[in-house]
């Protein structure tokens, strides 16, 4: 794959090709195996996290960092969807809120923007498993800092 700094910022990317790109520029979200299903021009997005053993913590539920990991994946897939490739947009806050112990399942966070300022966006990531869409597991609050 050429080298992400050399691709065009701001190109129009697919919920598939993002994945792909973060997957290189972030191998972490491909051990996980998180999967960009959605990315509005609105800046919303969808991912979808499939379940594996190794997220699975005492109690019979997914552990927190899978999860925290998945919806920070969600915003930046949103920001990518809105403003098009922009690798060095940066998390610079998350906060979780577990509302109820995820089932040991697939994830699915859904990210809407709050504010899309020219340089900070803000947003609230509501997560839930796969079989039960209208039960939120955890809710996430975040920004990112855009790059100048």
């Amino acid at each position: 794959m050429t080298d992400l700094a050399d691709l065009p910022i701001g190109e129009t990317i697919s919920a598939a090709e993002f994945t792909r790109r973060m997957h290189h520029l972030v191998p972490l979200s491909s051990e996980i195996g998180v999967i960009a299903t959605e990315m509005g021009t609105d800046g919303s997005a969808r991912v979808i996290l499939p379940f594996t053993p190794s997220f699975a913590r005492p109690g019979g539920s997914i552990s927190g960092p899978a999860l925290m990991a998945m919806a920070d994946v969600a915003m930046f897939a949103g920001i990518n969807g809105k403003l098009g490739w922009t690798p060095m947009a940066m998390t610079s806050n998350q906060n979780t809120t577990f509302l109820k112990p995820p089932k040991l399942e697939g994830l699915v966070a859904e990210a809407t923007p709050l504010r899309f300022g020219r340089r900070l966006v803000v947003y609230t990531v509501a997560v839930f498993n796969e079989s039960a869409p209208d039960v939120i597991v955890a809710h996430v609050t975040g920004s990112y800092a855009l790059p100048v």
